[in-house]
């Protein structure tokens, strides 16, 4: 009795089921891999991203086969005709490449003349182009489409796997609370075979009320724990937790190092710049102000719409026996309404000013939520280190009291209340702890620490 209570004092619990392990980094991947909330996030985005690139692809086309043929007469009763045969690739700005082959022929009523030939055409844009403002403002429902899914998918990301760390926190927690009580209730059981308990049967009463009263915390316990594995497996997206391995994060009290250290010991300064530099969200917004940009730049040089044409036919065979050539180039110029193009300008500067606003505020946020929970961090993380202090004061005062009281020293009264303190304080160093653990899942929350850990990186478009 006297040997291993303090062995008991936040030591770190771990299951001896064997299994695939369960620590922060195992829960983020397999939430993200198998919860059904994210996965239904990840298809609307690559819906919104499919549909996207749909309307792109109708004015960037490859068109593999053309065939275009056509005949003519005229009054002088010749009959022309001509067939080609090419393909052609079209590009969202409203350039364009064709190439073909093809047969030009002329029938009189003395001669059949023709040709087989080879032709290019390209057309691109020259100094400015208001067709690509055009198009760029018509896959307007698209692009708030897309960038609206994304960072829904962000969002559903983060608070999916924030819930299951905040269940897998209070799992371990409670699960170290339950096996603290088993333990002391072990504790006080074994006092009923001490000689000085078996020979004062009143006192041995009085423990034994200790104990059923710890018994039905310990069934209570067992019911929390039991819910939290539930929820726990739940918010991950699981059929069952079975062959997986519980393994805790440890508190590490009296130790240098800690869970979430970096997070008390950095500066506020430091972990906002980290959490602004990380935030996805963030980075979705700063892409949408990446095409306001555009769509400002383009209406500022869009009042002119001048298209330059560059094309050229060379005939290989023919009726004449000789080889031809010919070259021509092209130049088409559209002035458009200045008033479209103020209001094209006017909205992009809007919605610039828009989401400039909207990064703002999700900056001050992000700064605003750090320092409380950081500052909490650090508070709690002194309370921790007080209870572990007070903890072990408590201990060696109930190891006291024990010792006197095996010798007849000790009222059973005094040990069951230094009992009772002693517990009570070592199941609040658990509450507290949890406390602690809460503030660093908000603190990864917030600094982006899912998205790293799982690679996941959202480009312009």
């Amino acid at each position: 009795m006297r040997g291993g209570l303090f062995s008991l004092i936040l030591g770190i619990f771990v299951s001896t089921s064997e299994g695939e392990v369960l620590d922060p980094e195992a829960i983020i991947k397999i939430t993200y891999e198998h919860n059904p909330r994210i996965a239904a996030a990840r298809h609307k985005l690559r819906s919104a991203e499919y549909n996207y690139r749909l309307f792109e692809s109708e004015y960037s086309q490859f068109t593999p086969f053309i065939l275009g043929s056509s005949l003519e007469k005229s009054s002088g009763r010749n009959l022309s005709g001509r067939l080609t045969v090419g393909v052609r690739k079209e590009f969202f700005d409203g350039s364009s490449v064709s190439l073909n082959l093809g047969n030009e022929a002329e029938w009189s009523a003395e001669s059949l003349e023709n040709e087989q030939f080879l032709e290019a055409r390209l057309e691109f844009p020259l100094f400015s182009s208001n067709r690509k403002l055009s198009r760029i403002i018509k896959r307007t429902f698209e692009e708030n489409e897309l960038y609206g899914a994304r960072l829904g998918y962000v969002e559903q990301v983060r608070w999916v796997i924030r819930g299951a760390l905040e269940e897998y926190y209070d799992l371990i927690c409670r699960s170290k609370i339950l096996e603290v009580l088993k333990g002391y209730k072990a504790q006080l059981e074994s006092l009923l075979v001490e000689r000085w308990v078996k020979d004062h049967p009143s006192e041995g009463e009085q423990i034994r009320d200790e104990i059923s009263s710890l018994d039905s915390e310990i069934k209570g316990w067992e019911v929390v724990v039991s819910s939290k594995k539930v929820q726990l497996q739940r918010k991950m997206g699981l059929e069952s937790l079975e062959g997986y391995r519980i393994e805790p994060v440890p508190l590490g009290l009296g130790e240098d190092d800690y869970y979430g250290r970096h997070y008390v010991e950095e500066s506020y300064e430091e972990v906002i710049r980290r959490a602004i530099a990380n935030d996805v969200e963030i980075k979705v917004l700063k892409s949408v102000m990446k095409a306001a940009e555009e769509k400002k730049l383009l209406a500022e040089k869009g009042k002119w719409d001048i298209f330059a044409s560059v094309g050229g036919q060379y005939s290989y065979e023919g009726s004449n026996g000789g080889r031809d050539y010919s070259f021509s180039v092209g130049l088409n110029i559209k002035r458009f309404d200045r008033s479209v193009l103020n209001y094209s300008l006017l909205k992009a500067e809007e919605d610039i000013l828009n989401v400039r606003a909207r990064i703002r505020d999700r900056e001050l946020e992000i700064a605003a939520r750090i320092r409380q929970e950081k500052g909490e961090a650090e508070n709690r993380r002194r309370q921790l280190e007080s209870l572990y202090g007070s903890l072990k004061s408590r201990e060696r005062m109930y190891r006291i009291k024990l010792e006197r009281y095996l010798k007849g020293e000790e009222a059973v009264d005094n040990l069951i209340q230094a009992f009772r303190s002693l517990l009570e304080t070592h199941v609040r160093c658990y509450r507290v702890g949890n406390d602690y653990l809460d503030n660093i899942r908000d603190l990864d929350f917030l600094c982006g620490v899912y998205f790293g850990k799982l690679g996941m990186e959202f480009g312009t478009r």
